[in-house]
């Protein structure tokens, strides 16, 4: 009986931790982050792991897109389709550091916010996520969420120890 618990409690581990902590996580920007384009794109637009939540008329998916002095250059509306949100930028006329600032909600209800940014006026490089991606696995980089190993890490010592607490109490 034992053992079986001990099996059941492994094997959860090895399958729930991931997909359980996992909330929208950006799979591909366009422009991508940390890129340099010649010329300001017309639109900002951003796709994550899973369907972005709308509610109604509430804005609670948005994207503002900032020029080097701090000024929004983008529309105040974002347009979400199904895993993919994007924004108009309402100035294109600009050179230097663009920062794009996003929130979104993930199918599962987390709110997710985070910024990147992108280089107007210089020489074009890398204009997309997945080109950064194909560039970074050539060169052997590899990228993990720290935040997610540290919870998985943690759920599973939470879960070793309640299989050892049960296994002790079984055996008294």
């Amino acid at each position: 009986m034992i053992k079986k618990i001990l099996v059941l409690a492994i094997a959860s581990l090895l399958v729930f931790p991931t997909a359980a902590f996992a909330h929208g996580e950006m799979v591909q920007a366009t422009p991508a982050a940390d890129s340099k384009v010649l010329t300001a794109p017309a639109e900002v637009s951003i796709e994550f792991d899973g369907k972005l939540q709308t509610i109604g008329n509430a804005v609670v998916n948005l994207i503002t897109v900032t020029d080097n002095q701090g000024q929004v250059i983008s529309s105040p509306t974002s347009v979400v389709e199904a895993n993919k949100i994007s924004t108009r930028l309402q100035l294109t006329d600009i050179t230097g550091l663009v920062s794009v600032h996003y929130r979104i909600v993930s199918e599962d209800g987390h709110p997710v916010e985070g910024d990147y940014s992108f280089t107007v006026g210089e020489n074009p490089t890398l204009t997309s996520a997945q080109d950064e991606e194909a560039a970074e696995a050539e060169a052997g980089i590899s990228e993990e969420s720290g935040s997610n190993l540290l919870v998985n890490g943690v759920g599973i010592l939470l879960i070793i120890g309640i299989v050892f607490a049960v296994v002790r109490r079984i055996k008294k």
